[in-house]
């Protein structure tokens, strides 16, 4: 059984009530759109859309919700803005900064869109939404105003669980302010409930300054004042916005990456603040992992790693999602496009379909099988059984100019591609291009090699080898020309010779490719005409 299949299983049984009253099972994510996606928050969304769908798969009313968290203050800079430019707008929350590029409503939204068009991809059943309207139509209020007349019992729970000290002025309230039109220098430091409170200033409004020195990366104006905080003035603190959000939005599940499920976190925090704030239960909770980019925790606003439209370019849909489901949540991805990753991720794809058709050698793993239905970008439709061209044999042809890839695919399978097939092998010679053009290794890199190679110059033939290389030349004159017949043909000398195996591939390879290594060798001659095989090795043959 797949972690997901568990995780539905323990939804079913705890939200039984809800499910019975015919109530669909709210699915939240989010992400702030301080700078450009990164990868790494593909895995939460792909975590909360598999959920999603496996619960559909079960006839499980469900809404998958996504926020695009426009309403944060802009707290760093990304190294591609010009600083001259939008420097003033630093503390500003994010839906007022302008964007810095054509067909977007403000900056944040630049990202939103991209974001959006990533995820299309996947085909999660996923609903898009910004938060400051969400603020704006007052659906807020209420977590305000209970946040503000708690802010005693909130003090608490942040020393408590995070050992985190706030002063005896603090209030879990951040306003925009009147004059300089920044959040993220405001600090709250009164709050009149209502007329017969004994607090001082005017019912339903909170006292604030705009403090200069609050934070280091924006400067306040200096404006003390008052102002109501509801109907999207002000925003409530990431700790005490986040429970807040499960209350307003009915949030049933929503899992975290590691920083915010550490212990002591702000997860912990949240669920403090849901349960005893605002009266809620803590949501379904699934802790997983960071992604990683050559061992690095992303970072959107840093620019470290790759964005999640840089490596959607690199895999077809359905890799990119069996990247991020099919290891346990509490697993780190690492993720390397410059080294095997992609290869490898492409023949696990393989492998799973194998024991999906049970194709396998040995025994059926159902798990196996369950994760290749579930990567589908379909699902839960039944994926067809088709032949698959191996990563690395994609990647040779491609960079073939003589071979046409559907008439060696044929060879390869047997028979001739079917049309899905064909498209299968198409979109894979789409992504192994963009990939050697980007991060591929040098080994995956071929080009044909023409005449004399001068490395058996250096590296001269011994007389085994010649005399090897001699008899496969006359077996190969006679030997139906196909792949699997050249393999044989191939091992039978060798073992007649009893020659050790790289003491005869190698001297093939280099002689025509000049590297030590390549395609599966039987195949790889086949791919050239028989004269052009025999006099390739016959030219080596007669070097001194």
């Amino acid at each position: 059984m797949t972690w997901i299949d568990r995780a539905v299983g323990d939804i079913e049984q705890r939200f039984a009530k809800e499910m019975k009253e015919g109530k669909p099972l709210i699915i939240r994510d989010e992400k702030t759109l301080s700078g450009r996606v990164h990868v790494g928050s593909l895995r939460g969304i792909a975590i909360h859309g598999i959920i999603a769908q496996a619960l559909s798969e079960k006839g499980i009313k469900n809404k998958f919700l996504f926020e695009l968290n426009d309403f944060d203050p802009m707290d760093e800079m990304p190294p591609f803005l010009d600083k001259n430019v939008y420097k003033k707008h630093m503390g500003e929350p994010l839906f007022t900064v302008p964007a810095h590029e054509d067909g977007a409503e403000n900056f944040p939204m630049v990202f939103g869109k991209e974001l959006q068009e990533v995820v299309k991809k996947f085909n999660f059943p996923i609903e898009f939404y910004a938060l400051r309207p969400v603020y704006e139509a007052g659906r807020f209020n209420d977590a305000i105003r209970a946040a503000l007349d708690h802010h005693d019992e909130i003090r608490a729970i942040y020393r408590e669980v995070s050992g985190s000290k706030k002063p005896d002025d603090w209030y879990p309230l951040q306003v925009i302010c009147e004059q300089c039109g920044k959040i993220g220098t405001t600090q709250v430091n009164g709050w009149n409930p209502s007329a017969s409170s004994g607090q001082a200033g005017p019912p339903g409004m909170v006292s604030y300054v705009c403090k200069k020195d609050l934070v280091k990366w924006a400067e306040g104006c200096g404006k003390s004042g008052t102002v109501s905080p509801f109907d999207g003035r002000a925003k409530l603190p990431w700790k005490v916005e986040w429970p807040a959000k499960w209350k307003v939005m009915g949030v049933h599940i929503e899992g975290a990456g590691k920083d915010h499920s550490a212990a002591g976190g702000s997860r912990d925090i949240g669920k403090r603040i849901v349960e005893e704030v605002f009266n809620d239960p803590n949501p379904y909770d699934i802790p997983y992992e960071f992604f990683n980019i050559g061992g690095k925790k992303m970072s959107a606003s840093k620019g470290l790693g790759a964005t999640a439209k840089a490596i959607s370019d690199l895999l077809p849909p359905k890799l990119l999602k069996l990247l991020m489901i099919r290891k346990l949540p509490n697993q780190p991805i690492d993720f390397d496009p410059e080294g095997n990753t992609i290869p490898l991720l492409f023949d696990e794809y393989d492998r799973l379909a194998d024991y999906h058709f049970n194709r396998q050698k040995g025994g059926p793993n159902p798990e196996f099988a369950r994760l290749y239905h579930l990567a589908q970008t379909d699902f839960p439709k039944k994926p067809k059984d088709i032949w698959h061209m191996r990563f690395s044999l994609v990647a040779f042809l491609v960079q073939m100019p003589h071979l046409s890839i559907e008439e060696e695919g044929a060879k390869l399978k047997g028979s001739a591609l079917t049309k899905e097939e064909l498209a299968d092998v198409k979109e894979r010679a789409v992504y192994v291009k963009i990939w050697l053009e980007t991060y591929a290794p040098e080994k995956y890199k071929f080009e044909i090699f023409r005449g004399k190679n001068p490395y058996f110059a250096e590296k001269p033939l011994s007389d085994l080898q010649k005399k090897t290389l001699a008899a496969l030349a006359v077996a190969l004159e006679k030997v139906k020309w196909d792949g699997p017949k050249i393999h044989e043909a191939i091992h039978v000398v060798k073992e007649e010779q009893q020659i050790p195996p790289r003491d005869l591939f190698v001297p093939l390879y280099r002689m025509f490719l000049d590297r030590d290594e390549g395609p599966q060798v039987g195949w790889f001659l086949s791919t050239f005409k028989r004269e052009e095989v025999i006099d390739q090795i016959q030219k080596h043959l007669s070097q001194p």
